[in-house]
């Protein structure tokens, strides 16, 4: 199950009128807690959740719940205390030493669906959102939806606040990063892969015929037909392309490749190969680069040991990851901080 909220929206949206649906939304924690406010989850009367508002511990007195809302259409503000013995997560050996406040609200067509149509709308189209839902429990909320400006929106969090005695959640939402891939060989299926089952969407380029089918790459949302390397500066605009990784193992194939996507917004580009090679490629594709304003990750990866095309593509994965978040990939044990990251 894939938890980008787009997923949640896209498995919503199919039934959207055929069956009664709950929005949960966490809009304020307190201490160590599993997810943070403007985490969703969604749940119907037929049984289906989709997303987590914990690590699953909390989710069945959830659902519970979300079937009363489901019954009288009346919201509901629920919190779970890890530190109160009397509290049901404490009971539930939750651990987390945290508290949890969480509303589930009917999805209604007389609600306006919560403006989660149109929220999907733009996502789907790569637009980044703010979304504004009131917190009470009564059978009207008002909800509205935003739409903002890219820049620094990953780093951006959900905040509550408080105006006229009246709480609202504001939450920045981005649409899932979209990855290209330069090269279809055996090692981009792994690097692939495993970007689509963390959410992303991904498209994959190479201009040999025998590379990159489409048989190959099932869960790739776009292979691209086009063999010009110039195409690419097109769908990376069309498609809001975030990151870039060239593993083509051709430097001819990279270079073409890097020309054209080097001068467009993405936010990261990673090479395959020592760093002797992407300086050749560099070289060859008649680039300059401005290491202040973008750099090229190459090696691409984190040193995270082992050498199956598995591993590596965790490795590239995790760091292409941390960069589009603006985080330092460090081990969350040796970072030092106040905040609740």
């Amino acid at each position: 199950m894939q938890n980008h909220l787009i997923h949640i929206l896209r498995k919503w949206n199919k039934n959207k009128d055929s069956a009664q649906w709950v929005l949960g939304v966490i809009y304020k924690t307190e201490g160590s807690c599993y997810r943070k406010a403007g985490a969703m989850v969604m749940f119907n009367n037929l049984g289906q959740q989709f997303g987590l508002l914990s690590g699953g511990c909390l989710e069945s007195d959830i659902k519970l719940n979300s079937r009363k809302v489901m019954q009288d259409l009346q919201p509901r503000c629920l919190t779970y205390d890890d530190t109160d013995e009397d509290d049901i997560s404490f009971k539930l050996g939750v651990g987390c030493g945290g508290v949890v406040h969480l509303i589930l609200l009917p999805v209604t067509k007389g609600n306006d669906y919560l403006q989660l149509e149109p929220l999907l709308n733009a996502l789907e189209v790569g637009k980044h959102c703010h979304w504004h839902q009131e917190i009470a429990e009564q059978p009207i909320t008002q909800t509205n939806l935003y739409f903002s400006d890219p820049i620094e929106h990953h780093s951006q969090r959900a905040k509550l606040e408080e105006k006229n005695n009246t709480l609202t959640l504001k939450v920045p939402i981005s649409p899932p990063p979209h990855l290209l891939v330069v090269g279809g060989g055996l090692d981009a299926f792994h690097v692939t892969r495993l970007a689509s089952q963390t959410g992303w969407q991904v498209s994959i380029w190479d201009p040999r015929p025998a590379q990159a089918k489409p048989s190959d790459f099932p869960f790739v949302d776009q292979v691209i037909s086009d063999v010009s390397p110039e195409y690419l500066k097109h769908h990376i605009t069309k498609h809001n392309v975030d990151a870039a990784i060239l593993m083509s193992h051709s430097k001819t194939i990279d270079a073409k490749a890097l020309r054209y996507i080097y001068p467009t917004p993405v936010r990261y580009i990673g090479m395959l190969g020592p760093k002797h090679r992407k300086d050749e490629v560099v070289a060859n594709s008649s680039i300059v680069v401005n290491e202040k304003n973008k750099k090229i990750a190459g090696p691409t990866g984190l040193d995270i040991g082992g050498d199956l095309p598995e591993n590596i593509a965790l490795s590239v994965i995790a760091e292409c990851h941390a960069a589009l978040f603006q985080r330092t990939a460090k081990s969350i044990s040796n970072v030092l901080t106040t905040s609740e990251d």
